[in-house]
């Protein structure tokens, strides 16, 4: 009788790992974007920022593409850093989504929007389709709106106060 109860214990054991392999196998991995907002381009310049907030689930991914083609064929990731209390920007070296949220926000890591042409200059109230690909071979877009640089820095100013 023990030798039974033995034999169904392993079985279970041993099912219940199989089963949960397979579960752990089966997790879909998914990101989404929020926030979108392109920062209007400020008189004189060619060039602008955008954010957005990355929602992950499931495995990490790298961002390997990002895409503002009504706006410009140039789009590049970037970060900023203070360096001996001097502010510096440069190409996002971290470009890793793990599980929950990451944010691109004024004063860290951005997009850039680079060599906007005269005739494609965003509009305060326009929209525009920002899309990411993803390590993974996955994709997330999202309709980011133009906001004016005062409204971009109250939400900055409100963010910052939140955390």
């Amino acid at each position: 009788m023990k030798l039974t109860f033995l034999s169904i214990g392993l079985l279970a054991l041993t099912l219940s790992s199989v089963l949960g392999l397979g579960l752990a196998q089966g997790i879909s991995t998914t990101t989404t974007v929020t926030d979108c907002v392109i920062q209007e381009v400020l008189p004189g310049n060619a060039m602008t920022g955008a954010f957005v907030t990355f929602n992950h689930q499931g495995e990490a991914v790298e961002i390997v593409d990002s895409l503002i083609p009504s706006v410009s064929d140039q789009v590049e990731l970037h970060q900023m850093d203070m360096v001996d209390n001097v502010m510096t920007m440069g190409p996002l070296q971290d470009t890793t989504l793990k599980t929950g949220q990451r944010f691109f926000r004024k004063g860290g890591d951005h997009i850039m929007i680079m060599n906007i042409a005269e005739d494609s200059i965003p509009q305060i109230g326009d929209t525009h389709t920002m899309t990411f690909t993803f390590s993974n071979g996955t994709t997330a877009t999202c309709d980011a709106l133009v906001k004016s640089l005062d409204d971009v820095m109250k939400e900055h100013a409100a963010s910052k106060m939140a955390h």
